[in-house]
């Protein structure tokens, strides 16, 4: 608070004394070491990046500053179709034959996700739930369970110019 004082940023200060979580969220985060600031706020930065290199308007400038951040199509695909079954939860059911079944738990009408490469369907759901679009549980049996959030259905929304 001394360092905003000084260098005249009154203004800041107040509203961070008004605000005390923020204030306490704050030194928590200062607490940090430089490095684990830096790396929390580069993840932040890729995050948002990538989703917002699927929104047509931030694409291009997204993809400068992170080229590699944009989602593969099948992870598009695989948001669109969750929305588009109206189900919550989807249910990671591994088949005899090797396959993986991605299957609606709670949409109106039985069904499953389909997608075409399989050999990177992990990955994809991976990187949705690190980018916080999907949620991941697991059932008693250890099978994953992954639950569409606001953030997935925004983006799709979003693309589709709804």
């Amino acid at each position: 608070m001394a360092w905003l004082t000084e260098h005249h940023h009154a203004e800041i200060r107040s509203l961070l004394q008004t605000n005390a979580t923020t204030t306490v969220s704050i030194k928590a985060l200062l607490n940090d070491s430089r490095e684990t600031i830096l790396e929390r706020l580069a993840t932040l930065d890729k995050m948002m990046a990538t989703v917002a290199a699927g929104i047509a308007s931030y694409r291009d400038l997204a993809l400068v500053a992170y080229p590699s951040s944009e989602l593969s199509g099948q992870a598009y695909a695989i948001l669109e179709q969750f929305y588009d079954s109206g189900a919550t939860s989807i249910l990671e059911v591994k088949c005899l034959s090797g396959e993986m079944e991605l299957a609606y738990m709670d949409a109106p009408s039985n069904g499953s996700i389909s997608y075409t490469e399989t050999r990177f369907v992990g990955d994809d759901l991976t990187t949705l739930v690190s980018l916080g679009l999907l949620d991941l549980e697991r059932n008693d049996k250890g099978a994953r369970i992954f639950k569409f959030k606001r953030a997935a259905a925004a983006l799709v929304e979003q693309r589709r110019g709804a």
